[in-house]
């Protein structure tokens, strides 16, 4: 029988199980979620590879007046992605769908998106060691779609001033503004995450905007410390319908 552990998040307003073993999430998700603003009612927000459900958990609780669905194509997470969702009574802001995010399409989800998240594999496939857990191989390398591929699909799902939100190594962020140029997102801003003052930049948040050119804007930093990784100091407010 597989065990969990689980998190507690603002106050113990919220609870988020995770598989002992296998994949289980980092830093990023939070400091994703820490970006997402301007959320309106009824706006319809895409969580792509969601994992355990911990984006959409997070944005469901902050913004019940939205309308969430987290995509992940491992069964096994999806299952504990819906057990997270019911466990924190979000089944009217979130749904979860098990597939694989290339077969989705906006009328299979009844409509566009207004906003697209993602914390997707960030190792490109075949580079590096391939973890033998296929779990966690998959949820770190680039095995079932590459970067191109999300932003490319992304592109078809946002709905014109969409805005499409990633977070990935920070090394990589020329793929991601690569990615982009064959489609209709174009760059609004980055934001590069460190973990102390004198390191090099580890991660870095892509903010793109579907039809609407502008100016790539850079906004200052992050800094994180390993204390606040479940802080809700760094998660949105919720917003109170």
């Amino acid at each position: 029988m597989e065990k969990y552990t689980t998190d507690q998040l603002f106050g113990g307003k919220l609870s988020l199980l995770q598989p002992e073993k296998g994949y289980r999430y980092s830093m990023d998700p939070f400091v994703l979620c820490s970006q997402v603003s301007s959320v309106c009612s009824g706006d319809r927000i895409l969580d792509v590879g969601c994992g355990c459900g911990i984006i959409s958990v997070i944005l469901g609780y902050c913004f019940p007046q939205s309308h969430i669905t987290g995509v992940e194509i491992q069964t096994n997470l999806a299952e504990i992605a819906q057990k997270n969702i019911n466990n924190n009574k979000l089944e009217q802001t979130v749904s979860i769908i098990n597939a694989d995010i290339k077969h989705i399409s906006s009328e299979f989800t009844n409509g566009p998106f207004d906003l697209i998240l993602s914390n997707p594999p960030y190792k490109r496939h075949n580079t590096g060691r391939l973890n033998p857990d296929l779990e966690k191989a998959i949820a770190r390398h680039e095995i079932t779609m590459d970067i191109q591929g999300l932003t490319t699909k992304a592109d078809t799902l946002l709905r014109h001033k969409g805005r499409f939100m990633i977070i990935f190594p920070s090394e990589r962020l020329p793929d991601i503004e690569q990615a982009v140029q064959p489609t209709s997102i174009f760059p609004e801003w980055i934001r590069y995450i460190y973990t102390g003052q004198k390191k090099t930049a580890k991660r870095v948040i892509f903010s793109g905007i579907k039809d609407i050119t502008a100016p790539k804007r850079i906004l200052p930093p992050i800094y994180l410390s390993s204390n606040n990784l479940l802080d809700t100091d760094i998660l949105p407010k919720r917003i109170i319908p």
